[in-house]
């Protein structure tokens, strides 16, 4: 009831007060770290008005979304979510980051007073019912991009200037917000396709936060830069075990040893081949979903359907397309491997060792056939066989007669 009332008197404030900025008033961009929850591990970005005269002290932020919408899930998975514009006092908008432990930087822009006015007006304008709803685009329309076009409504593209030497593509660049949150980070890479691999121009590369906070330090509009830092101290860094890429090369690992074990006792063990395969092929049908039946730009034309094929799950219950789908998948997989050797920034670095399990795997059902199904049983002389020399002998006794 507090927050309701709060956010009533300051919308009465702002509605009073919408063309009495001073020439002392202040138009900053605020720039959020990553955290590690999902959908602040790239970031953020809002703007902040504030005058010492009028009282006025507040944050316009366009990356609000309703997360008690019943159909939130729906709308997230089917990228129809919608954003929209909200403002909240500054005092209120501050905690969130110093409880998360992160650091916000704020860029108090060098602009007229005239300016000063034009972009409040814009956002009060934009904040109306009617104008305040978006269709959340990660790449072309989200906090950072608006943020940007507010500034180019009253200073037009003169202060972008081209991003440095050795532009990097969209994932490459979102790439590097991924230590917040690693197992996130993989997530979204995979279900990544073709359209994150293009380089953006520079308006387009305003897509994240950290780059419109160096366009804007690049571009020397900005008066003065402010930083709030909420972080606490932290040990030092050691290897995540947990990581994807640690897992992924544990996976390729035990697939190894699992291959050496089944050599040595010339019969094959299924469990994990089922498992690796099960969880590919889900992961392909995702794939495959987010492509065909959403409105996600960003996840057409993936390249890890080639590794997470949803065919795998077909080879589970059907033995004869299993023997032809094991006749060429090992093939693409070799392919998919080499390429990632060529050009590694096309796919998550974690998909290579896993890229290996399945190729083991998968050439070790092609070229292997299974025992016949009466001859299962493992021996405990096979077992011990594994650590003894299968050449050994021992010596005959005395009452034995030696071959």
């Amino acid at each position: 009831m507090k927050r309701l009332l709060a956010q009533l008197a300051l919308l009465l404030t702002l509605n009073v007060s919408a063309t009495a900025l001073s020439p002392y008033s202040k138009v900053s961009v605020l720039t959020c770290n990553p955290g590690p929850e999902p959908y602040a591990i790239f970031g953020h970005s809002a703007i902040r008005i504030s005058d010492s005269v009028s009282g006025i002290d507040v944050v316009f932020n366009y990356g609000t979304f309703d997360f008690d919408d019943p159909s939130f899930y729906q709308k997230f998975l089917g990228g129809r979510l919608i954003y929209l514009l909200s403002a909240s006092a500054f005092g209120d908008f501050l905690p969130e980051y110093q409880e998360g432990g992160r650091i916000v930087w704020e860029q108090v822009l060098k602009l007229t007073t005239a300016e000063k006015q034009a972009i409040y007006h814009r956002l009060l304008d934009n904040l109306k019912e009617q104008n305040r709803y978006y269709k959340y685009d990660f790449l072309y329309d989200n906090c950072s991009t608006r943020i940007r076009d507010d500034i180019q409504y009253i200073r037009g593209n003169s202060w972008i200037t081209p991003p440095p030497a050795g532009a990097r593509s969209f994932r490459q660049q979102f790439g590097s917000t991924y230590s917040c949150n690693p197992w996130t980070g993989f997530g979204i890479d995979v279900c990544t396709g073709l359209p994150a691999d293009k380089r953006p121009g520079p308006n387009e590369n305003l897509f994240l936060p950290k780059n419109l906070f160096d366009a804007l330090q690049r571009a020397r509009i900005v008066d003065t830069t402010i930083v709030y830092d909420f972080t606490r101290p932290t040990k030092g860094a050691a290897i995540d075990w947990t990581s994807p890429l640690a897992v992924c090369w544990g996976l390729f690992a035990i697939s190894c040893v699992i291959l050496a074990v089944e050599i040595r006792l010339r019969r094959r063990l299924k469990v994990f081949d089922m498992a690796l395969l099960t969880v590919t092929g889900l992961a392909g049908l995702v794939m495959l979903f987010l492509w065909m039946m959403t409105d996600h730009r960003i996840s057409r034309w993936n390249l890890n359907l080639l590794w997470a094929s949803p065919l795998n799950l077909v080879t589970l219950f059907s033995p004869r397309f299993k023997k032809f789908h094991f006749s060429f998948y090992p093939i693409v997989l070799g392919l998919v491997a080499v390429f990632m050797l060529i050009a590694p920034h096309f796919l998550h670095p974690a998909v290579f060792p896993l890229v290996l399990a399945l190729l083991s795997r998968t050439v070790n059902r092609s070229i292997r056939p299974e025992r016949a199904p009466g001859d299962r049983r493992i021996r405990l002389s096979s077992l011990t066989s594994i650590f003894v020399d299968a050449d050994h002998k021992e010596p005959c006794s005395r009452n034995e007669e030696c071959e």
